[in-house]
């Protein structure tokens, strides 16, 4: 059976992107999950990928209620939740203005829920998980199916809310490089999937940011989705 593909719909704000503060230190995540095992492997994938940090994890429970209050991270990323109390729980605690992604376990109800930005079946990659992380925290939700809006602009074609440049000022290495950045891959990961060194990598990546006038790695995947790269 066909896995459903997974959208992302931008909400109203971009709330990662004003301050030099925040796009200085990127995305900060927290783990909640009943499994110490699972929560450990998330952190393996997520931890140093680009430009995400993971400040802390717990099983769910007022302790871990209370560490999310006090660290406020950008995304709270929940895994194998028994029950919609703990998915109300969590979207309480870190309230309207937070950003909480659930993976695997029960379902959160369907009903309005500022906080909440999707939920990923239990098969998801380590880009995909990324990817989820760094867009919820720039204020995208995630839609199951494929989604309706006009579209995409052709290459070249316009502009993002990011930046002036338009995508066919890009290079076709610059073009492969975004493509792999927006996918939430390391400088390593690149460096090998391109057989660049990662100095090489390191470098391309500053050029494209003060390229297109991007402060950090999440806004490369807010553009690339923007412009239709992705």
């Amino acid at each position: 059976m066909t896995e459903p593909t997974i959208g992302f719909a931008r909400t109203s704000v971009l709330r990662v992107l004003p301050g030099a503060a925040a796009a200085a230190r990127g995305v900060r995540l927290f783990l909640v999950g009943p499994d110490a095992l699972a929560r450990a492997g998330i952190r393996s994938l997520l931890d140093g990928r680009g430009d995400i940090t993971v400040v802390g994890e717990d099983e769910p429970g007022p302790r871990a209620l209370a560490a999310v209050r006090a660290h406020e991270p950008d995304v709270l990323l929940a895994h194998g939740l028994r029950d919609e109390e703990e998915s109300d729980a969590l979207l309480r605690a870190v309230g309207a203005d937070g950003a909480v992604l659930t993976v695997g376990g029960v379902e959160p109800p369907e009903r309005p829920a500022p906080a909440l930005r999707g939920h990923l079946p239990v098969t998801a990659g380590a880009e995909q998980l990324a990817a989820a992380v760094s867009l919820a925290a720039a204020g995208y939700s995630m839609a199951r199916g494929p989604l309706a809006p006009a579209a995409p602009p052709a290459r070249g074609a316009g502009t993002t809310s990011v930046s002036t440049v338009p995508p066919d000022r890009l290079t076709d290495r610059e073009h492969q490089i975004l493509d792999l950045v927006s996918r939430g891959l390391s400088n390593t990961e690149i460096a090998r999937s391109l057989t660049l060194s990662e100095h090489t990598v390191k470098t391309h990546v500053q050029n494209l940011l003060q390229k297109l006038r991007l402060r950090n790695r999440v806004h490369v995947a807010i553009y690339a989705f923007e412009s239709g790269l992705r």
